[in-house]
């Protein structure tokens, strides 16, 4: 997995011609966050005279097609684009991390010679896991949901390390699986209060499933590889 750039080099008329387009484009751009092909987009400000689309992949594909079908790009809102291979090397996400820093509950987990074990630096050690169940016909509303309002407030929590958002379709429905990843269980009950048994289903959440477990489960990573570990 790598990371790319895709730069926007706009028009002079660009904010004023972008309009028209605005929700086709950002509609895009949240498809391609739910199928983890981009991972932040936003215009330069101060002047708005570009803007900067990060993708993650084995390749450039996702970013030109991304770019090649935009309307801020056919409507001629943008007059040149191009990506970039962007080596990522600080930060929880970073492909190539160096001179990782341990987070305190790796310096804990040091093995008797004083190191502290690979797999335990800057990783997350909690996985809390919650089913539920939709109509395959509003499916969607649950995914667009959970990607767009639930995932990006939980950014917000000291402790959040990500999420997955798995689902399947059988008998006529979908069933969904979330799996958010926490530094700890201090950290989920910061989300979800005293008691982090209780699954957190927000009123719109509700209204896009058919039923839900009441409940979570939480589960100590114990080893995580990735390829090529």
């Amino acid at each position: 997995m790598k990371h790319y750039l895709l730069f926007y080099e706009v028009a002079d008329d660009y904010v004023s011609k972008r309009a028209a387009f605005r929700d086709e484009h950002l509609a895009r751009a949240w498809e391609a966050i739910e199928r983890g092909e981009m991972v932040l987009a936003g215009a330069l400000a101060d002047p708005a005279d570009g803007a900067v689309l990060l993708f993650k992949g084995d390749s450039p594909e996702a970013a030109e097609r991304f770019a090649k079908a935009d309307p801020y790009v056919t409507s001629g809102a943008v007059k040149r684009w191009y990506v970039r291979e962007w080596t990522t090397v600080v930060g929880r996400d970073a492909v190539f991390p160096i001179g990782a820093k341990p987070t305190a509950s790796a310096e804990a987990s040091k093995s008797s010679d004083g190191m502290a074990e690979p797999d335990q630096l800057a990783k997350p050690s909690i996985v809390r896991m919650w089913r539920g169940h939709s109509a395959t016909a509003n499916s969607e509303q649950y995914s667009q949901h959970a990607t767009r309002k639930v995932f990006p407030k939980l950014r917000d929590i000291s402790g959040y390390r990500g999420a997955y958002l798995l689902r399947r379709n059988a008998r006529g429905e979908t069933e969904f699986v979330v799996l958010t990843l926490w530094d700890s269980m201090d950290a989920v009950r910061k989300f979800a209060g005293a008691e982090p048994e209780k699954a957190v289903v927000e009123p719109e959440a509700r209204s896009a499933l058919t039923d839900f477990d009441e409940s979570v489960l939480h589960y100590e990573i114990v080893h995580g590889s990735q390829e090529g570990d």
